[in-house]
């Protein structure tokens, strides 16, 4: 009798211990999702001013090779 009683003790601490573990992973999971997308945003705008850049040296990389080809 007494093991059944101790063993319905284990089994509810158990249980909580393993519906805190449950929602702090669940925390975690939603900080992650969190980064990820402050990552993306970030990674978004780092290519769009590279994307402004190269067209910037290419267009300037254009006239320079324009501006010698009629000078010759």
């Amino acid at each position: 009798m007494l093991v059944a009683a101790l063993f319905g003790v284990l089994a509810a601490i158990v249980g909580w211990i393993g519906s805190r573990v449950i929602e702090k992973l669940d925390s975690v999971v939603e900080m992650l999702h969190q980064v990820a997308d402050e990552l993306h945003s970030r990674i978004n705008r780092l290519d769009t001013r590279v994307s402004v850049i190269e067209t910037k040296c290419g267009v300037q990389h254009d006239i320079h090779l324009h501006s010698r080809s009629v000078a010759k």
